[in-house]
């Protein structure tokens, strides 16, 4: 068995190859794809098929859930759930959007962390203030 994740020596530095299944929003397909990223290119492959190959820059990944990701890619919206989420992330940077509005729900959580952090942090402070 293949591990989800190998990490090769290519041109342009350290390629790190994910598989997952991969969609695309403008056709309702679903198939298992290769994602490989290195430092200048990602490329996307399935069943030895190049799909094709894009630089860095110009596409963008956003985290949508804990395993899946969306790439947009040549302005199409594609959904690619790697066998190794975290890795992947890790590979392309992606982070969780941690505000009040996004579905995770941890932006008020880490707001409420915060708060009661710095409330007990002022409550000691003010202890030993009235301790001297």
């Amino acid at each position: 068995m293949r591990a989800a994740q190998e990490t090769a020596i290519g041109e342009a530095g350290i390629v790190r190859n994910f598989k997952g299944q991969l969609s695309s929003h403008e056709r309702d397909d679903q198939y298992v794809a290769t994602v490989a990223v290195d430092g200048e290119l990602v490329r996307i492959w399935n069943d030895h098929k190049r799909i094709g190959a894009w630089p860095v820059e110009e596409v963008n990944c956003e985290r949508v859930t804990v395993f899946r990701f969306q790439l947009t890619l040549d302005g199409v919206v594609h959904t690619f759930q790697p066998d190794d989420p975290a890795g992947f992330a890790e590979s392309v940077g992606a982070i969780i959007d941690l505000r009040p509005t996004y579905r995770f729900g941890l932006g008020p959580r880490v707001k409420a962390a915060k708060e009661e952090l710095a409330a007990a942090l002022a409550g000691e402070s003010t202890d030993e203030a009235s301790a001297d």
